[in-house]
């Protein structure tokens, strides 16, 4: 067997594991194994893409991959995995008078500090590294951390890496009943885009960006709930399924601006059809 062949099949059968659909050997030719040979050398990486676009399962593809055929170690970064606790979020709603802070999602929900110097401990191979894990059932962190030895390619994943600030006409429009009916002064809205320009500082120690783009935000809730599902071992949850009809409509706007904004500014662009595979990749 030749090594791209090896290389073939097993993108195929650690896919298989991780999502439970077969793709063909020349599917995975055309899409992951081109997309892989583009990341060779890269030391940092970010892979933004709204919930249940698939952003964790290339994350752990990617990690699985060059382990095994170049022993390099790759450290992924879950910007999920930083959210404040509830108890920090609930002062935030104090500070900013608006209690759509209690819910985690959207830039200013995150331990940014703690983010960057976790970034900066990486890059800088200060070795152990600890990273914490969030427990988004419980919604608050985990008392113990993830530890790091080693990192030749440092992943940065998560629905809003590498957003640039919402245009003010775009911030502006209420686009949802949350919006309208909850943030009618722009409270909510303002802050959190204004807080993702000290994001930027975090997106500037990446210098590769990869966007993964829906089809239409109708196919987010569907995706979203499939995924918590899987997270709480349930097949059916109507109750679960209309709190998440709500859940998402914190971070529609953002979503929406990045389909708008991010495919002019990643390298590689990567949009899905309905039914959450590749449709198209383009490189920059």
């Amino acid at each position: 067997m030749s090594e791209i062949q090896s290389q073939l099949e097993f993108i195929q059968y650690s896919l298989n594991k991780l999502t439970r659909e077969n793709i063909s050997i020349s599917e995975i030719k055309d899409t992951y194994y081109k997309l892989f040979s583009q990341l060779h050398n890269k030391k940092t990486l970010m892979i933004a893409g709204s919930q249940g676009s698939g952003k964790s399962t290339l994350s752990l593809l990617i990690k699985t991959y060059f382990k095994k055929f170049y022993k390099k170690d790759v450290v992924i970064l879950s910007i999920d995995d930083f959210y404040l606790s509830s108890f920090k979020r609930k002062k935030l709603a104090i500070k900013f008078k608006t209690n759509l802070f209690h819910t985690r999602g959207v830039p200013c929900t995150h331990n940014l500090k703690l983010l960057i110097e976790t970034v900066d401990k990486l890059k800088r191979n200060k070795f152990p590294v600890y990273i914490p894990i969030f427990d988004k059932v419980t919604d608050n962190k985990k008392k113990h951390n993830r530890k790091i030895n080693k990192a030749d390619l440092i992943i940065l994943e998560g629905w809003c890496v590498g957003s640039k600030p919402i245009d003010p006409l775009y911030l502006r429009k209420n686009i949802n009943d949350l919006e309208k009916i909850n943030d009618p002064d722009m409270i909510w809205r303002t802050a959190y885009n204004q807080s993702l320009v000290e994001y930027q500082k975090l997106f500037n120690k990446f210098n590769y960006y990869i966007f993964i783009k829906l089809p239409d935000w109708k196919y987010v809730i569907n995706w979203k709930y499939k995924q918590e599902l899987n997270l709480r071992s349930l097949s059916s949850d109507n109750h679960l399924k209309k709190k998440l009809y709500l859940f998402i409509q914190y971070y529609e706007k953002l979503s929406k601006w990045m389909s708008l904004s991010c495919p002019d500014i990643c390298n590689i662009l990567i949009t899905l059809d309905k039914n959450q595979k590749m449709k198209k990749i383009i490189y920059k």
